[in-house]
């Protein structure tokens, strides 16, 4: 469902269940791209944990994990925004490719740069009576995505993304806690549920991201 915002643009607005059941239905097919893509998360997590331990023993100083954490941040970031670009190309009907969760390291500076930004402000909106750190952790989701995906500066895709979410911010703070309440539900039976449920919180938001990003460039692209 598309509405007209102030600005006379198309602006995608969601009801949560519809989208958590669109996302499920195209879930099918994308299963094992996302397991896969969760285990070369995993493995290179663990091979990098252990070299940094080995580095910095967090069992020394509080200083040491603090650091050793920081730089597991270049590693890891890059394969965490892959699986989240899984969800917006299978939200694209684009085919999947588990091995393309590797292809954003050459966008670590704009993606540490983002996260650094991030961090700080969010950490200030907590400090500053909690609530607008809680705003700005939900506004700020799509940066990540709309910096190695539609090439914008960081600052850009921080206030683009905070902007877009803001319109319907409470749909998208029900949507992080429903889709917790589903990961905590789905991994009672063994973990077993999180096959289907990680999928179909990704694609949810790669939904978001298609019709709130993509469909606009097309209609400004049709001006």
């Amino acid at each position: 469902m598309q509405e007209k915002n102030s600005n006379n643009t198309a602006r995608y607005n969601f009801e949560i269940l519809l989208l958590l059941k669109e996302a499920f239905a195209r879930s099918y097919g994308a299963k094992w791209s996302f397991i896969g893509a969760f285990l070369i998360y995993g493995i290179i997590t663990i091979i990098t944990d252990g070299i940094l331990e080995v580095i910095f023993p967090k069992d020394e100083t509080a200083f040491n994990e603090i650091i050793a954490s920081f730089l597991s941040v270049p590693v890891t970031l890059p394969i965490t925004v892959g699986i989240t670009m899984l969800g917006i190309k299978q939200a694209r009907d684009e085919s999947l490719e588990i091995s393309s969760v590797l292809n954003y390291f050459s966008m670590v500076l704009p993606l540490l740069l983002v996260y650094v930004a991030m961090s700080v402000l969010i950490l200030l909106g907590l400090l500053l009576f909690i609530l607008p750190g809680i705003y700005l952790s939900i506004a700020y989701f799509f940066s990540y995505a709309l910096v190695v995906d539609k090439g914008l500066g960081v600052w850009e895709a921080m206030e683009l993304s905070r902007k877009t979410v803001t319109e319907q911010w409470f749909k998208f703070f029900g949507l992080a806690l429903l889709s917790i309440l589903l990961i905590i539900i789905s991994a009672i039976p063994l973990g077993i549920g999180l096959i289907w449920s990680i999928p179909t919180i990704y694609i949810a938001y790669g939904l978001l991201y298609h019709h709130l990003f993509d469909d606009e460039d097309e209609e400004r692209e049709n001006l």
